[in-house]
Formats: C-alpha cells, sequence, structure tokens
C-alpha cells in the first residue's frame, strides 16, 4: 500500500487519523473529516494532486471558523530506501502568541498522528 493512499482513501484515514473521513480526492474536491464524539470537523479543499509525490489541502475546523481560517497543508512524498519521506508544511502562521500556541499543538499532533501512521507499517497502531 502506498503511503500517498493513506492520506486520499477513507477506508485508509480512518485507521490513524479521523474517525470518519468523506473525500473527493482531485484538484478542486472537497474533503470532510469528522470526531463525533468531540463533534469536530475539519474540512478544506484539494489545492494540488500528485499520486504518490504531493497532496495539498486547505485546512479549517468547523468550530475555530474564522481563526486560523487561510491555513494550507502540503504534503510531499519522497521513495527512499526501505520507505517513504513524508514532509508536511502547515501553515502560515503569524507571530502572535496565540498562533504560535496554535502551531505547536499543530506540531505536536501531526507528531502524534504521524506516530499513529507510522505504528501501520509495523503493527503498532492503535
Amino acid at each position: 500500500m502506498d503511503l500517498f493512499d493513506h492520506w486520499v482513501r477513507p477506508e485508509l484515514l480512518v485507521r490513524w487519523w479521523p474517525r470518519e473521513a468523506k473525500v473527493d480526492p482531485r484538484v478542486g474536491g472537497p474533503y470532510q473529516f469528522s470526531w463525533p464524539e468531540q463533534n469536530w470537523h475539519l474540512r478544506g479543499t484539494y489545492t494540488s494532486f500528485e499520486p504518490g509525490r504531493r497532496l495539498a489541502f486547505t485546512w479549517a475546523w468547523d468550530h475555530d471558523v474564522g481563526k486560523f481560517s487561510d491555513l494550507q497543508v502540503d504534503l510531499v512524498f519522497q521513495e527512499i530506501e526501505g520507505g517513504t519521506r513524508l514532509t508536511i508544511t502547515h501553515g502560515p502562521w503569524g507571530p502572535e502568541s496565540e498562533s504560535q500556541v496554535e502551531r505547536q499543538g499543530v506540531i505536536e499532533g501531526w507528531i502524534h498522528f504521524g506516530m499513529r501512521l507510522s505504528g501501520l507499517r509495523t503493527g503498532t497502531a492503535n
């Protein structure tokens, strides 16, 4: 299974990140990720779609309407010996303290969920 697929196929996404996922995997296609137990919904639109190479999408939480509304996530997949290097760029973030606190939370979230994604390969995801 290609790492890219774990970002765009609902049945794979729910194994490591959202509880529910709806995607229209193409440039301009929408996605919605949900965590019903918290009533959280993350929505956006795919802005780049190059299977196995690059994926980009806008990022907006329903519960943070208007806050950090211009965020973009860019993923670059690079095949390396023994696997794939994934580079995540998420922003932009302003210099204000509220923005920097949010940025730090996002970094911690990507580390947490990145470890879950990595655990799928080793059988340690939960």
